[in-house]
């Protein structure tokens, strides 16, 4: 934890602290922050990191030595009493506290402390604000994250490829057979995933979300394979692929549009960060969205041009919306997210989706780019 920069963010944000509290695993992105997400934790702890001086830790008396080492000092409470003195006490003095917390729960990956917390921390006259321009210190990525992406990338793209191939020497494949050979093949390169691949075919691409079934793939069908991945303790990679065996001039078009959303999308961002720009999430998902529309798809859009990636396949950094949520934040260099627009109609679904890392000169595509649907 790099205690001078979380502090210089604080005074460039005119905050007098960052409070960061869970109830057991309540607030997932504060044990992140914190390391403490492979612990058992069971009561509420509260790490307040002020403006200026040390940090204090309070955690309940019987998980006390759960906690591994954390800058700063410690105290414990065993009562809801010695709670309330306790945090009253780390506290004293602030005025403007951070914390896990988005104004009308705006982007629930970050509305994470419960309405009650927030009521006892008003009570206490503080004004709280969303620690989302802290949290970003913590959402981008260095070098080693960086090679790691990469090399789960390759392992997709590998993956991918034999799945093509299984369908091609396999003409009655199923979902279900399609979606183990990309799991094997992830899991033969050491990868690891939170559940196993979508694949999809025909009718069942319109579901973005579809689960693989017994179907069988049939002539007319486009195929959506859609496989994410990443090393034990990485960053992920996230990938989808379109095939198709002589499916109808409409699913061609629609993949052509979705690609030109896609381009549009990434052109964007390259072209504000060449301006001196970071621009925010709900930004490019407008961009996207606006080709689509303008094709007559606008109808069949179903999510986001795209989501945060980070240690989760679906991170908690700023992603590309302004559909499901408005997304404010700012794409600052570090950062990485997948550009993933598609249409979904009642025959077929098509979506295409690529991961981009931010450097500071600019966006980099790290997977291919598709840009024509795949013949089997």
């Amino acid at each position: 934890m790099e205690l001078a920069r979380i502090q210089e963010v604080l005074r460039e944000e005119r905050l007098d602290g960052w409070l960061l509290y869970s109830f057991g695993r309540s607030n997932p992105v504060a044990l992140e922050v914190l390391g403490l997400h492979a612990l058992h934790l069971t009561r509420r702890l509260a790490y307040f990191l002020p403006q200026e001086g040390e940090p204090t830790l309070l955690s309940h008396a019987i998980e006390e030595s759960l906690f591994p080492s954390l800058p700063g000092k410690r105290r414990t409470y065993h009562t809801w009493e010695g709670f309330l003195k306790g945090l009253g006490e780390i506290l004293e003095g602030a005025r403007r506290v951070a914390l896990e917390y988005v104004p009308g729960g705006a982007i629930p990956y970050l509305s994470r402390v419960d309405g009650g917390t927030l009521d006892l921390l008003r009570g206490m006259g503080l004004e709280l604000a969303s620690s989302w321009p802290l949290l970003l210190l913590f959402q981008t990525w260095g070098e080693e994250r960086l090679q790691s992406h990469r090399r789960a990338a390759l392992g997709l793209v590998a993956a991918k490829e034999l799945a093509l191939a299984f369908l091609r020497e396999h003409p009655g494949a199923t979902e279900r057979a399609v979606q183990g050979v990309l799991a094997q093949a992830l899991e033969a390169r050491g990868l690891t995933f939170d559940h196993p691949p979508m694949v999809a075919f025909g009718e069942n691409a319109a579901n973005p979300h579809h689960a693989p079934t017994e179907r069988p793939l049939r002539e007319g069908d486009v195929v959506l394979l859609d496989l994410w991945a990443k090393e034990p303790g990485g960053v992920y990679a996230d990938l989808t692929w379109m095939a198709e065996r002589r499916a109808p001039e409409a699913a061609h078009r629609a993949f052509q549009s979705v690609a030109a959303a896609r381009d549009a999308a990434i052109r964007f961002v390259a072209e504000a960060y060449r301006g001196g720009r970071h621009p925010r999430g709900y930004e490019v998902d407008r961009i996207a969205r606006q080709v689509l529309v303008e094709a007559g798809y606008g109808a069949y859009l179903r999510h986001r041009t795209g989501h945060n990636l980070g240690e989760e396949v679906h991170g908690t950094g700023p992603h590309l919306d302004d559909l499901e949520t408005h997304d404010f934040r700012p794409l600052v260099p570090g950062l990485a997210f997948t550009v993933e627009p598609g249409v979904y109609l009642e025959a077929f679904g098509v979506r295409t989706e690529v991961d981009v890392y931010l450097h500071p000169t600019g966006p980099e595509v790290t997977t291919p780019s598709q840009e024509a649907l795949t013949p089997l």
